[in-house]
This record gives C-alpha cells, sequence and structure tokens, in this order.
C-alpha cells in the first residue's frame, strides 16, 4: 500500500521472522537486527564500490564471503538470507552504475526494517499460543550439524553458484536479479540435498506460480486492493495450512509463499506491461528452482558414486 521500491521483498524477508518456531523478537533485539542488517548493507556497497572493477580481486573475495556465510552457523537464519541477498545482489545491479546499487541497498535496508516492525506487530495481534508451543519444541530439537558437515554442504552451495555469479557477472545480467534472489533464498536449506525434498520444492514454487498467476488474472478483472487483500489472505491461508503441519516437507511450502509473494509484488508494483512480467517473473523463478535442486541432485550423486568407489 505504502508502494515504496522494492516493498515485494519485504514480506518475503518477514517470513522468517514468522516461521514454525519463530518467537518475538522485543524492541531491542529487533533493533539490533536492523542496525546489524544496515551495517552489513553498508559493507557491501563499499566492497563493491572497492572491487567490483577488478574482476580477478572481486569474484575470489566474493566467493569467500559466501562461503564463510554459508558455513557459519553464528548468524541467524534471516540474517544469513539476508546478508546473501546484500552481496549478490548489490555488487551486480553496480555493474551498471554505483548510484543504482547505493539506491538498491537503501531499500534494502527500509526492506528489512519494514519487515521486523510488520512482523512484530504480527505477533503482538497474535501472541504467542499453546498451539505455537509444539513447533518451538521441534526448532529447539534440531540437531546441529557438524563442522565436516557445515564445511560440505557450504562448499558444495558454491559449486552450484557460481557459475551462475560468473555467468551474471560476464554477460552483465542486471536485469535477471530475479534468479540471484531466489537461488540465494533456496540455497539457504540443506534439506535440498534430498532428492524427494527437491522435488517437492519444484512442486511446490510450481503451485506459487500457478497461484500468482492467478491472482494477477482475477486483479485485471477485478482492479481492487481489498480484494487483492482478500485473495492474497486466502492463498496464504492454503500455504500456511501445509506450511504449518506435521509433513517432512512442511518447510518447503514457506518457499512456495515466497513465490507466489514475488510474482504478485514484483507484478503489481511495475509500471512495465504486468501481462508480461508476470510470465517473465514465473520463468526467471522457474528457471532458479529447477537449476538449484537439479545441481543438488547431481553432486549428491557423484558424492555416492565416490563414496562407492572408496569402500
Amino acid at each position: 500500500m505504502l508502494n515504496y521500491d522494492l516493498a515485494y521483498l519485504t514480506p518475503v524477508l518477514a517470513l522468517g521472522y514468522m516461521a514454525p518456531g519463530a518467537k518475538p523478537l522485543g524492541l531491542k533485539k529487533g533493533g539490533g537486527f536492523v542496525i546489524f542488517l544496515a551495517l552489513i548493507t553498508g559493507l557491501a556497497v563499499i566492497f563493491t564500490e572497492m572491487f567490483l572493477a577488478y574482476a580477478m580481486v572481486f569474484m575470489p573475495l566474493l566467493i569467500l564471503i559466501l562461503l564463510w556465510i554459508y558455513y557459519s552457523d553464528k548468524l541467524p537464519i534471516t540474517v544469513k538470507l539476508f546478508s546473501l541477498m546484500s552481496l549478490i545482489i548489490i555488487p551486480f545491479v553496480s555493474i551498471d552504475s554505483g548510484l543504482i546499487g547505493s539506491y538498491v541497498a537503501s531499500k534494502l535496508v527500509l526492506n528489512a526494517f519494514m519487515a521486523v516492525a510488520l512482523s512484530q506487530f504480527v505477533f503482538w495481534v497474535f501472541p504467542i499460543c499453546e498451539a505455537d508451543f509444539p513447533y518451538e519444541k521441534k526448532e529447539s530439537e534440531i540437531k546441529k550439524q557438524s563442522e565436516n558437515e557445515r564445511l560440505r554442504y557450504a562448499l558444495n552451495i558454491m559449486i552450484i553458484i557460481v557459475p551462475v555469479l560468473l555467468f551474471f557477472y560476464m554477460f552483465k545480467l542486471s536485469s535477471s536479479m530475479l534468479v540471484l534472489i531466489f537461488i540465494a533464498i533456496l540455497s539457504i536449506s540443506p534439506a535440498l540435498s534430498n532428492p524427494k525434498v527437491g522435488l517437492v520444492m519444484i512442486v511446490a514454487n510450481v503451485l506459487g506460480g500457478i497461484f500468482g498467476i492467478i491472482a494477477y488474472n482475477l486483479l485485471v478483472m477485478v482492479p481492487n486492493f481489498v480484494f487483492m487483500m482478500l485473495v492474497t489472505l486466502s492463498v496464504g491461508l492454503f500455504f500456511g495450512n501445509r506450511l504449518f503441519s506435521d509433513r517432512k516437507t512442511a518447510g518447503i511450502y514457506g518457499s512456495g509463499f515466497s513465490t507466489f509473494l514475488l510474482i504478485l509484488g514484483s507484478v503489481t508494483s511495475s509500471d512495465a506491461e504486468a501481462g508480461d512480467e508476470v510470465w517473465s517473473r514465473l520463468i526467471q523463478i522457474g528457471v532458479a528452482v529447477i537449476y538449484v535442486v537439479v545441481a543438488f541432485g547431481i553432486l549428491e550423486r557423484l558424492e555416492k558414486v565416490n563414496m562407492k568407489k572408496e569402500t
């Protein structure tokens, strides 16, 4: 409704603060998050201005920083996601102009602030209750990965993401940032190394895309803000019902809802031909999802073959 730039990223970032098992941040912790995220974004801008023009320095440093973020278990998942988005988006939109990178950085910080503020407002309206306790327990019972597991996961991610970064850098594809954004969102989940989970991920994201197209076409017929909110609420209930469930693949539906929000938000906030945009965004997200899932699947098979040879 405020229609600030990149506003469609706000609900996607906010989902991390309202996921199953999440708790209210509080004023101090929430403010600390925003300050930390602003610092990360500022460092991403400085890093870009210093090294972007020197490919042989820029790419190795970027790869090392991303490797550390994926490897680290010290950062909360939402901070990890925002850090990845900042380090991936800001340098690549700065290829055309450094001013664009600084502008996008300021908008990312605004989106982070809005995501934290609005998600905590939701907790104020709907306080934690008994129905949330099972999810909090599940969250605390999640097994921590060992250093070797985290390193293996981080290296696999870099094998997947580096070719994409090089491709975007060499051909200056700053207009297709949605692919990089979604690869960052998807790659944050180690569960994708399971081929079955990967297949469900594709289905969930395709479903999110289909719902996005249906919602867009409904809005063409009824271009009304209240109607858009009701459509979004209905789709949210559909995905939320599956996200907050006992299914093994429950977490995947959060990504499917992210797809829906990205498509609907980016199209409704665009000045371009929205009808063309909705299909373009769906194709970009589809390419990102299929690439990540297939790449994970190939790596998993290669690792199994190597293990058989060793034994």
